[in-house]
């Protein structure tokens, strides 16, 4: 499986510990040098971005370009699907044998995206095994996109609706609202985030409670704006799912489990 790897130039520390974790798991790789956000121009953040952008933090904007560079990368080389991770990923021993399982194989007809990192929530419905302790399942809740598997036909179509940028890379429910792809979990995750994560790239704001205010304001315009198929589709996640199988909060099993 083709393995993209999104790294800025200036990140030597990361690139060498990530580089070392894929030789390690004899997973074959390639640097794909991220979009730095902070050394765009004003006209090209305007040219990139559309004028409503959740997405405004210039590290945001710089992530969200280079998850698309990728997207991009699959849908000109025709590559039917591919492991996308971020520098600050964290490989556990489980993930090469999780990569070469048969369920791990995605549909060439129908857009996929396959998260290998820790979820938020997942529909306890097991999809397909993937190893003896691991399973493939629905992912009610998700924010993180440091390591996924993506086949081409979601690649087209994320790089349809998330370009020009208006949301940041992450927010993988909503574009599944949005009809952009089938999205599934491995879990328990065989990709966690290493140490490396505690200091982020993405520009910080000191005045965090108008930084907030102003995301809130962008996030319930954008919500507003949405196709009547999306809201439905949410609807249907908040709503119907739950009645149909339990949800089950990972943060929360963890704890109880003493992990």
């Amino acid at each position: 499986m083709h393995t993209f790897i999104i790294n800025l130039d200036s990140s030597t520390e990361r690139r060498a510990t990530i580089a070392k974790q894929c030789e390690t798991a004899g997973i074959p790789y390639q640097f794909i040098p991220a979009a730095n956000g902070k050394q765009l121009s004003q006209k090209e953040i305007s040219q990139h971005t559309r004028s409503v952008n959740y997405a405004f933090k210039p590290g945001e904007i710089g992530c969200a370009l280079s998850h698309l560079k990728i997207y991009q990368k699959i849908v000109d080389e025709n590559i039917a699907q591919a492991l996308i991770l971020e520098d600050d990923a964290l490989l556990t021993e489980q993930l090469p044998e999780v990569l070469s399982s048969p369920a791990m194989q995605l549909p060439v007809d129908k857009p996929v995206v396959v998260l290998l990192s820790q979820v938020n929530k997942f529909v306890n419905k097991v999809v397909a095994p993937i190893t003896p302790t691991t399973g493939l399942y629905p992912v009610y809740s998700a924010t993180t996109s440091h390591a996924y598997v993506i086949n081409l036909e979601a690649a087209r179509r994320l790089l349809k609706l998330l370009y020009p940028v208006w949301m940041a890379a992450d927010k993988w429910c909503l574009f599944e609202e949005h009809g952009a792809f089938r999205l599934l979990a491995v879990y328990p995750a065989p990709v966690l985030l290493h140490d490396v994560a505690q200091h982020t790239t993405i520009q910080q704001f000191d005045d965090v409670d108008n930084h907030n205010k102003q995301k809130r304001a962008i996030w319930t315009s954008i919500m507003a704006k949405r196709p009547l198929s999306a809201k439905i589709r949410q609807r249907y996640r908040r709503a119907v799912v739950p009645l149909l199988n339990p949800i089950v909060d990972v943060k929360a099993r963890l704890k109880e489990s003493g992990q």
